[in-house]
């Protein structure tokens, strides 16, 4: 795939900066972190090492960019889930996240399997924290405080709680994938002391 490197409203930085970030993304996915070098990287966006350089000072460097960059996409759709969910409506929002969650593992996903092949394997255990701690964060600040308002919180260490249950619930469905929905969302609800809301 050829990356546009071409000036955008943020900048021609910002958009170069970028190009590096999703080639990075894209040969990862192709043949693992650990087999990516610099010179792949610059080649995929048409620039010069010393150029990179200006941009990154290094590989890992660009390894944690990618994972931001995937973070604030994965972040973006469980925003809009918050969103779009019916205020009261427990069982919908819990059918509407397992279904979320089940898109976000699959096979062309940032969880998916082909992360963690040769060499991904410390970029996807970086990310997997990552991820976990931010969505908790997001959902702390929204989703609980609005059921909080409605019905108190059954729960303590709720940052703690999320963040376990969303590394759980991605590790599930990464090694068996034939889990049922109904069975994902009584594992949340049981995790959450919701039971008695849907």
């Amino acid at each position: 795939m050829n990356i546009d490197t071409t000036s955008t409203t943020t900048g021609k930085g910002d958009a170069r900066r970028l190009a590096i970030v999703r080639a990075a993304r894209e040969i990862c996915l192709e043949k693992g972190f650990s087999k990516i070098t610099v010179s792949d990287i610059a080649g995929r966006v048409h620039m010069t090492r010393s150029l990179f350089y200006h941009y990154f000072p290094d590989k890992d460097a660009v390894a944690d960019a990618v994972l931001d960059d995937v973070v604030e996409e994965i972040l973006a759709k469980l925003e809009a889930w918050d969103a779009a969910r019916e205020t009261g409506n427990i069982g919908k929002a819990l059918d509407d996240i397992v279904r979320l969650t089940r898109s976000l593992i699959a096979d062309e996903s940032p969880f998916s399997a082909r992360m963690i092949h040769e060499g991904n394997a410390e970029l996807y255990i970086r990310f997997i924290d990552r991820i976990a701690d931010r969505i908790a964060d997001m959902l702390e600040r929204t989703t609980v405080r609005d059921f909080e308002a409605r019905h108190g919180l059954p729960i303590e260490n709720v940052h703690e709680t999320f963040f376990t249950l969303i590394v759980g619930l991605i590790s599930l469905l990464r090694s068996h994938p034939d889990t049922a929905d109904a069975t994902l969302k009584s594992l949340v609800a049981q995790t959450l002391h919701l039971t008695d809301y849907i």
